[in-house]
């Protein structure tokens, strides 16, 4: 069945499904492989909490919209990088190889321990209170939505391992090069808060709720 979807206003951890004339509140990020593989999330089915119209209605949601920003963002990226490789190397600094495998690892425990952080600072206080039950509810996004994320999952994964060699490898380190190493891991650990959109989603089934 397709159903509509919504993510709340400031908090992307949540999608509201609209289920016949049901609203389930569903966590992106109820296990813990879901910062590595964001793909899980369409393969195994998650806890809901239900709730009602009038809650619903009091949440602030992101309204959906086209996506147009991708390709030019992508383009700019680009422009951006030709303007790099002339005026780069202006960034440039020359580290002792354990320096940089200890920096390294210090921004990658901190990236690490900031998504934990805020996983727990965007957790609602009632959805686990509501999930106390047997129901369960399994979702798949339309092609479009797995494609865009296929693709910037592999795109951050290659050149998040790109970057970091060179940066192990090379005898001089460049700050840019630094600096987008760190957001290509963000990006990798937050990829699991964009597995189901903000449009049509396929809930492939539905496991009726039984109190325990």
């Amino acid at each position: 069945m397709r159903c509509e979807t919504r993510i709340i206003y400031k908090n992307p951890k949540y999608r509201i499904i609209k289920y016949q004339n049901e609203y389930l509140m569903v966590d992106l990020v109820s296990t813990w492989l879901a910062f590595f593989l964001p793909m899980i999330n369409w393969l195994i089915p998650k806890k809901y909490a239900k709730i009602s119209q009038e809650e619903f209605e009091k949440l602030t949601l992101v309204q959906p919209t086209k996506n147009k920003i991708f390709w030019p963002s992508m383009a700019g990226a680009t422009m951006g990088s030709f303007t790099l490789r002339k005026y780069g190397h202006l960034l440039d600094i020359q580290l002792e190889k354990n320096l940089v495998i200890t920096i390294c690892a210090i921004t990658f425990l901190g990236i690490l321990i900031f998504c934990f952080y805020l996983n727990k600072r965007l957790t609602i206080d009632y959805f686990k209170a509501r999930t106390k039950h047997k129901g369960k509810i399994m979702l798949f996004p339309n092609f479009k939505h797995i494609c865009l994320l296929l693709f910037a999952y592999i795109f951050s994964v290659c050149f998040s391992f790109l970057f970091l060699s060179m940066l192990v490898g090379m005898k001089s380190q460049n700050i840019i090069v630094y600096i987008c190493w760190s957001i290509l891991t963000l990006f990798f650990f937050l990829a699991n808060m964009s597995s189901i959109g903000n449009e049509k989603v396929y809930v492939i089934s539905k496991i009726k709720e039984v109190e325990k």
